[in-house]
């Protein structure tokens, strides 16, 4: 690209700088600490759908990762004692890219020690009335959501309900979706994403609770219902900001989980990663109970000055970077 001018405007700029500032506002009136984490790391994180960008060190010592996320190093810090803390950073990811999404982006990232994820959604709540001026928030469980968007219970989907939805919806989904061998997750990953997302939160923010244990990533299992998780998203006018989770504690689990996640991840052609035993290490010390989420902060920016394209509200994207 010939173009050496950013892709964002100066007023925008200035808009940036005071939202960012309003961000560390609310934080520090409510006494969370700002932390600072690597944006390099010598793990990435264990997921079948994020692919971290690589480092290439000088010396011939092994590939480091640049973080889709401080969520290790955030925890570590937890175990040593840290109490509630925020931050506000780089995130790096592969090919994301599109109207929503740069393979550089700015995320804001935190974690309430002594607190459940129902308390947490009260605070993300009041963050984004600050941030956005919204109205006070819907929270509708992932089950409730998908029978009554889409029709269908998402914990007894087959196959056969799953095209069933398709057609009365006229969705196409891709092949590989459709045969035995289609994974239950990855059809409602599609039926989120083609017919329930965009709808989201059309009115005023929405809590999308209690997704199934399968896609419970770092969240606890609910106690009382195995079947779901203690995790929730968050959206806003079709449009995803936040994941959430009441954090799983357990060390055992959470290398259970890292194994299951490579082995995903080599069923589909991807390489498995290294597990990061420091922060497993972390986690067998101990983790507070706590809750926590991961929120891009681009996307709040649109959302608060009515932008329709992440370039427009980053200085220099990645194709002008």
């Amino acid at each position: 690209m010939s173009d050496w001018r950013p892709g964002c405007t100066a007023d925008l700029l200035r808009k940036r700088a005071e939202l960012l500032q309003e961000i560390r506002s609310f934080f520090n009136k409510r006494g969370v600490l700002e932390v600072d984490t690597p944006t390099i790391s010598r793990f990435p994180a264990i997921d079948l759908h994020l692919d971290p960008l690589t480092v290439n060190t000088v010396s011939a010592g092994p590939v480091r990762y640049l973080i889709t996320s401080p969520e290790y190093h955030m925890k570590r810090l937890l175990c040593a004692g840290s109490g509630s803390i925020y931050q506000i950073c780089k995130a790096f990811r592969q090919d994301e890219s599109g109207q929503r999404h740069n393979p550089e982006f700015t995320m804001i990232e935190w974690y309430r020690a002594g607190w459940d994820h129902w308390q947490l959604m009260d605070e993300v709540d009041a963050l984004m009335q600050v941030l956005l001026r919204s109205t006070a928030a819907d929270r509708i469980s992932y089950d409730d959501m998908f029978q009554r968007q889409a029709g269908v219970d998402p914990f007894s989907l087959t196959a056969e309900s799953f095209l069933s939805c398709c057609e009365k919806h006229a969705l196409s989904p891709p092949g590989y979706l459709t045969g035995a061998d289609g994974s239950n997750d990855d059809r409602l990953n599609f039926l989120m994403g083609a017919l329930i997302e965009p709808s989201l939160g059309a009115e005023r923010p929405v809590f999308v609770h209690s997704y199934p244990a399968s896609q419970a990533s770092l969240a606890r299992i609910n106690p009382e219902n195995p079947q779901v998780s203690e995790r929730f998203e968050v959206f806003y006018k079709g449009m995803e900001l936040g994941n959430g989770f009441h954090e799983l504690a357990d060390a055992k689990e959470q290398a259970s989980r890292f194994k299951k996640e490579n082995r995903l991840r080599e069923k589909i052609g991807k390489p498995p990663f290294p597990v990061d035993d420091a922060f497993l290490a972390a986690l067998n010390h101990g983790l507070p109970d706590c809750a926590g989420i991961a929120m891009g902060f681009e996307r709040l920016f649109m959302l608060a000055h009515g932008v329709n394209d992440i370039e427009d509200v980053i200085p220099f994207s990645w194709d002008r970077s």
